[in-house]
């Protein structure tokens, strides 16, 4: 019997994942090692506080960068910008530096421009630097679906040192971020071994607890205590690749991702009253619901709540700019029963579920 064809492509992990105090020393022979003329995309304190770190080593690696300073959107028509910006002047890699926003920035003009690419991560907010998908927007800030990679991020050089600096509201946003791939992945399922579910589920589900574990175990701890509390390395592991390896296997997985549904109804139908919140912030409040929907028991929800909270993080939708009135609840539904692959008959269960963050 002639088997089906059937092809997957995985795109997990990155070419190299430098992180530990004092790696950003590495910066400069891996520019050099992918041609040595960098296009720099990255914020104003990012790029100067890189720049500052590295300038020295940079000229004594005969690297030349070419530096943007990036204050717009991350959207496509910046990206092809970019992209001529670096082919125009004869750059061989893109180096992002900073936040989610210019990393996946970097990463869609280097994608555009067949270029090599560097992210320097300057805090744990997101898993985007290690990613193989730019999350774009339009120039209003409005939500552009994704790009693609053509291949993995070819270096990622995550200095401990260099997140330290970042305020803790990164970090908070980070934890939850990450702590959202357990619910989200598992939803209605009970999974226990490897024959309960297809071997990518089980991927995804043993690796998204083991996040969920190590960052409640010592997320608050590093949240107080930050580089003294000894696992401040460890969490730039979990959140900037761990967190991504669970993304990259999740593709094609049957997952129920409420929380990142809130995220990405209140940038499309609240962007300008959402527009200062970070990414995890916003899901961190969906997590609520998506814990509510998946049959959590209250005490448990609660633990969480409060952890949100010690760590000054939104808990209703009214701290996200929406005012939980019926007839933008009515338009938050109408939204997550498509874009999560509910069914009309899970509105009841989707709506109880909402009535704890409201």
């Amino acid at each position: 019997m002639e088997l089906e064809h059937t092809t997957v492509n995985l795109r997990v992990g990155v070419g190299k994942f430098f992180y530990g105090h004092g790696c950003i020393r590495e910066l400069a022979a891996e520019t050099a090692r992918l041609g040595g003329k960098p296009l720099v995309i990255g914020g104003p304190t990012a790029v100067k506080l890189i720049l500052g770190l590295c300038g020295e080593e940079f000229r004594a690696a005969g690297v030349t960068p070419l530096v943007r300073v990036h204050t717009g959107a991350c959207s496509r028509t910046w990206a092809g910008r970019y992209k001529e910006d670096a082919l125009q002047n004869g750059c061989t890699l893109i180096l992002g530096v900073g936040g989610g926003k210019c990393l996946d920035l970097a990463k869609c003009a280097a994608t555009f421009a067949g270029l090599d690419l560097i992210c320097v991560p300057t805090s744990v907010a997101t898993c985007v630097a290690s990613s193989s998908v730019c999350i774009m927007y339009h120039d209003d800030g409005t939500p552009d679906g994704s790009v693609a990679m053509s291949k993995e991020v070819d270096v990622v050089i995550a200095d401990t040192d260099v997140i330290a600096t970042a305020p803790k509201r990164l970090l908070a946003a980070g934890i939850f971020d990450s702590l959202a791939k357990l619910p989200e992945v598992v939803h209605n399922t009970q999974i226990e071994s490897y024959q309960d579910c297809t071997l990518e589920k089980y991927i995804c589900t043993v690796n998204s607890r083991a996040i969920y574990e190590f960052l409640m175990g010592e997320g608050p701890r590093v949240y107080d205590q930050g580089l003294a509390s000894g696992r401040f390395t460890d969490v730039i592991l979990t959140n900037l690749l761990h967190t991504s390896v669970v993304s990259g296997f999740s593709c094609g997985v049957n997952q129920l991702a409420l929380a990142h549904g809130l995220y990405d109804f209140m940038r499309r139908s609240f962007t300008a009253q959402a527009a200062h919140l970070l990414h995890g912030e916003i899901v961190a409040v969906g997590i609520l619901m998506q814990l509510k929907f998946n049959g959590m028991d209250a005490p448990s929800i609660n633990r969480i709540r409060g952890l949100m909270a010690h760590m000054q993080l939104p808990t209703r939708i009214s701290q996200l700019g929406m005012e939980p009135t019926p007839e933008n609840l009515q338009l938050l539904v109408a939204y997550l029963l498509p874009a999560t692959g509910l069914s009309p008959a899970d509105e009841p269960r989707l709506r109880a579920a909402l009535a704890g963050i409201c």
